[in-house]
């Protein structure tokens, strides 16, 4: 078998408190052909020395320094050095479980079509107040297919990111991790989707996500909201604009925060000709259209940009009773 058929980046930065059991849980897995890069991304801790004991002891870790602080610099400074055939993400705060890497290869090598390959997490969290990403893991766990990843993807980043597996020549065909203010992971997932890269999940529950108040997605601003709907409103745009083919456009919600929303659209380039709601609201300049009233499947597409946690799946379950098809007639992307 070719050598590091696997390449792993682990980005860190000040994770003195966990980097040794993340790489302990690499270190421990039934599959042992890969090559694990540890990203050390400007530590002021004694995280360095942690990674350097590991490349000492085992050949097949690697330590690399990447100066310039930010994870979507370390991780392009990985994709340089990975040899891989295929390209796993872990990240210092997580615990990958022991046959996470060996089932991830088995499908991929069974399924060529599938470009990107993640897995279910199982939750613990150290923050007092956390159902929202409780939630949101859920979320996360209840999307498996291909189609489900790509219908979702305006909603959030359908996949964890730490828990990836994904074909090497991706990096080369479609672009590496962008380094703008932005979420890094979401922004590429979107960018390979629209060039028709095929997302999938394994069911089983192959990595411990560890929340805890210090983790970037709580604490940096590229993980904003702000953030999420300015770059997830550049690719929801260049999609509709090859998607619409003449049709009107209709935002669900008729909040002053969905009304944001469909600005952040209209300065794509995408024209909303109404909106609609369960409730009568008419926003000035445009058509209000009642939910029981909506044209029928082909004859518009309905972008919902409510956000209310789980109104979305009761909205696209609506939407779905009146014949319209998730994808073809409506998105959802809040």
């Amino acid at each position: 078998m070719t050598m590091d058929r696997v390449c792993i980046l682990l980005p860190f930065r000040n994770a003195v408190s966990t980097l040794e059991a993340a790489i302990a849980s690499i270190a421990q897995q039934t599959y042992s052909d890969w090559k694990l890069l540890l990203l050390d991304n400007a530590s002021t801790d004694e995280g360095s020395s942690i990674a350097q004991r590991w490349a000492e002891r085992d050949p097949r870790i690697t330590l690399l320094d990447e100066p310039r602080i930010g994870i979507a610099h370390a991780l392009n400074t990985g994709l340089t050095h990975a040899q891989g055939k295929y390209i796993a993400r872990m990240d210092a705060d997580d615990i990958s479980h022991p046959e996470r890497l060996a089932k991830q290869v088995a499908f991929l090598e069974a399924y060529p079509e599938v470009g990107v390959l993640g897995t279910r997490t199982r939750f613990e969290t150290k923050v007092v107040k956390s159902s929202g990403m409780a939630w949101f893991v859920n979320w996360q766990n209840a999307i498996a297919t291909p189609h489900e990843h790509y219908v979702k993807r305006f909603v959030d980043a359908p996949i964890a990111h730490p828990t990836v597996m994904f074909r090497r020549e991706l990096v080369e065909q479609h672009g590496a991790y962008s380094t703008g203010p932005l979420p890094e992971d979401h922004e590429l997932w979107l960018r390979w989707m629209d060039a028709g890269v095929r997302f999938a999940k394994l069911p089983e529950e192959l990595l411990t996500w560890v929340d805890h108040p210090h983790r970037l997605s709580r604490t940096h601003a590229n993980y904003s909201v702000d953030a999420f709907f300015s770059t997830k409103a550049k690719w929801l745009a260049k999609w509709l604009h090859r998607k619409l083919n003449g049709r009107p456009v209709i935002v669900a919600g008729t909040s002053g925060l969905c009304r944001d929303r469909a600005r952040l659209l209209e300065a794509e380039g995408i024209r909303i000709n109404a909106f609609t709601d369960v409730k009568p609201r008419e926003v000035p300049g445009y058509v209000f259209i009642p939910h029981d009233a909506l044209p029928p499947a082909g004859m518009a597409f309905v972008v919902s940009f409510i956000s209310q946690r789980g109104t979305g799946d009761r909205i696209a379950e609506y939407l779905l009773s009146r014949g319209l098809v998730e994808g073809d007639d409506f998105i959802l992307a809040a």
